[in-house]
């Protein structure tokens, strides 16, 4: 459900689905909302833009922001008592080289240790295709699982990625005009310029951009509008990927999402390059162990 409330202006009021029903049809519609739905409103353009928020997505945040709350007092605590000391030192080598092995950054979601390789969390690739839930029959960790624990530290349920892969299905329509232009571009331009392009197209439609035009979103929620895009990007870049690809190599002929199945499944399906499970786990294993890019 969107709804828009035009505020007192001197622009004419928008139709919208609400608008064009009777008040007392208006309020049924919104009572009949699943109990599992939140409103949030966003401020864009003098009104408020109303839009429901999924149960999971809501629980998404919340562990969000108590791994933040939990997290804070401990960075606060190292800069404060350790903010000048060394944690290294700079050779000609590590200049020449591209500043190749130089410690300048504190990350805590993932680590390229040069022995064991990729850590998501602390966790080594074998203990996170041991620990993620998996698709029916397969075995290979879910990336979209990879991203939940990247983002909240934990280890998701099989409930919570049910959820979020039907709220990435949800998300996953690209705009008629981002379409229209991929569809335009010619053959030979490299898939990744492509894809570039058709990312960039669907600017207008980012929650960030549209609630910081607003000028009244506050510092303290700007993660909250960066998540619902990242969310909808995430979404979107599959069935925009296989389009390209599709259209690059198959001359157009494109391949139905199917909402049966998970979110690199799917991307999978879509690709259209053969229909097994194989093909469809091996995706999901290159997407997982890319996850933190």
């Amino acid at each position: 459900l969107k709804c828009f409330c035009q505020s007192a202006s001197s622009a004419p009021p928008r139709r919208t689905l609400l608008s064009r029903a009777p008040p007392r049809a208006a309020l049924a519609m919104l009572s009949r909302l699943s109990s599992s739905t939140t409103l949030q409103a966003v401020c864009v353009g003098g009104g408020r833009r109303a839009f429901a928020q999924s149960a999971i997505v809501g629980t998404l945040q919340s562990k969000i922001q108590a791994l933040a709350e939990k997290k804070t007092p401990q960075f606060t605590k190292l800069r404060k008592d350790h903010a000048s000391a060394p944690i290294g030192e700079v050779t000609i080598g590590m200049c020449i080289g591209g500043a190749r092995g130089v410690k300048c950054l504190l990350s805590e979601t993932s680590l390229l240790d040069p022995m064991e390789g990729i850590r998501y969390r602390g966790r080594t690739l074998e203990e996170c295709m041991e620990q993620l839930p998996k698709a029916a029959g397969g075995n290979v960790g879910l990336p979209e699982a990879s991203m939940w624990l990247l983002l909240t530290d934990e280890i998701p349920t099989e409930a919570e990625v049910k959820a979020l892969n039907e709220e990435l299905h949800k998300r996953s329509t690209i705009p008629q005009h981002v379409l229209k232009l991929v569809d335009s571009l010619p053959k030979d331009m490299h898939p990744m310029t492509q894809l570039s392009m058709g990312l960039l197209a669907l600017q207008p439609g980012s929650v960030f951009g549209q609630a910081y035009r607003s000028g009244t979103m506050k510092k303290t929620e700007y993660w909250k509008h960066t998540l619902e895009d990242a969310l909808n990007l995430v979404a979107q870049i599959s069935p925009l990927s296989s389009r390209i690809f599709r259209n690059v190599f198959f001359n157009g002929q494109h391949v139905a999402a199917d909402p049966s199945l998970d979110w690199a499944g799917n991307y999978a399906h879509m690709l259209g390059v053969n229909d097994t499970d194989a093909f469809k786990e091996v995706t999901r294993l290159y997407l997982m162990l890319h996850a933190d890019h």
